[in-house]
């Protein structure tokens, strides 16, 4: 009877867990600086606001705030959509480009706003696809 339970409870388990956020990637023939550039006119035309921007590592972090997005909690505020990129040089001379989108519910609690990932949403991830379709060409 044991072994049963044990299974049922790894399942179970294996069941709940998972990966919440999108990860697209691509390896566009331009140069890291270039990609990276590119990147921030696409989120720009796709009006994601720049959170950071690491000019050394081109790296950047975006996000798109849906406010009409409603909840029955008195404690939810919004919704935001957050694009990480990352253009980085490879080690075969080629530049690797990676797109990670995450959906967050923003809530007020008593210690403050507090984000809650979520499953990333149609939108979040058709805003990463345009990013590697825009800038991932080789």
């Amino acid at each position: 009877m044991a072994p049963r339970t044990l299974l049922g409870t790894l399942v179970l388990l294996a069941g709940c867990g998972g990966v919440q956020y999108t990860t697209l990637t691509a390896t566009p023939a331009a140069a890291p600086p270039d990609v990276a550039d590119c990147a921030r006119n696409t989120l720009n035309k796709l009006r994601y606001g720049l959170q950071s921007y690491d000019a050394t590592d081109y790296r950047i972090v975006a996000r798109k705030i849906n406010d009409s997005t409603t909840r029955a909690s008195p404690e939810f505020r919004r919704i935001i959509n957050r694009l990480e990129i990352d253009a980085l040089p490879g080690s075969d001379g080629k530049t690797s480009l990676k797109v990670v989108g995450h959906t967050l519910a923003e809530y007020m609690t008593q210690r403050g706003p507090t984000e809650n990932e979520e499953p990333a949403s149609a939108a979040v991830r058709q805003a990463a696809q345009e990013i590697v379709q825009a800038c991932g060409t080789p």
